[in-house]
């Protein structure tokens, strides 16, 4: 459902998950015709939560984020023989201008807070430390992963 209570369309859907998955492939696809990888390039793509729990109002986006999953992994298996390493992070509830705009995001964050061992949610320092840890060379093995960043909320 829409904001204004209508129900998605498939409309909807096609264009979130060309936004929001489909076009990282695109781009992927884009940049290794054009020979712009260099040797053990990475691949960072984004989930949530929503990917394996249904929220109302969110059944594009989740939809989106399920494909992006599987196109993270496909990417990781297909690009691997040029080493290029492709990996998903799945951050936990962090309040951005983007989490704001998901429908009653305030009891997502309440949930998160109540399940999260630090009693904080993610910040994007957190997000932004495990993309330099995947850029780093000790992560060179890891690839077509789904890794949580959320200090353990998701084992509540």
């Amino acid at each position: 459902m829409t904001g204004d209570g209508a129900i998605l369309e498939n409309i909807d859907f096609q264009l979130t998950i060309d936004a929001m998955a489909l076009s990282l492939y695109d781009w992927t696809q884009a940049v290794f015709k054009a020979r712009l990888f260099t040797k053990d390039a990475r691949i960072i793509s984004f989930t949530s939560e929503g990917n394996q729990k249904a929220w109302k109002n969110y059944a594009a986006v989740s939809a989106a984020k399920v494909v992006l999953e599987a196109l993270t992994r496909s990417m990781a298996l297909e690009f691997a023989p040029f080493g290029i390493r492709a990996n998903c992070i799945q951050a936990g509830v962090t309040v951005t201008r983007s989490f704001q705009m998901i429908p009653d995001n305030e009891t997502l964050r309440i949930h998160a807070l109540k399940h999260s061992p630090f009693k904080r949610l993610t910040v994007p320092n957190d997000v932004a430390n495990a993309v330099y840890l995947l850029s780093k060379d000790e992560a060179g093995w890891i690839t077509g992963t789904i890794i949580p960043v959320n200090g353990g909320e998701h084992l509540k």
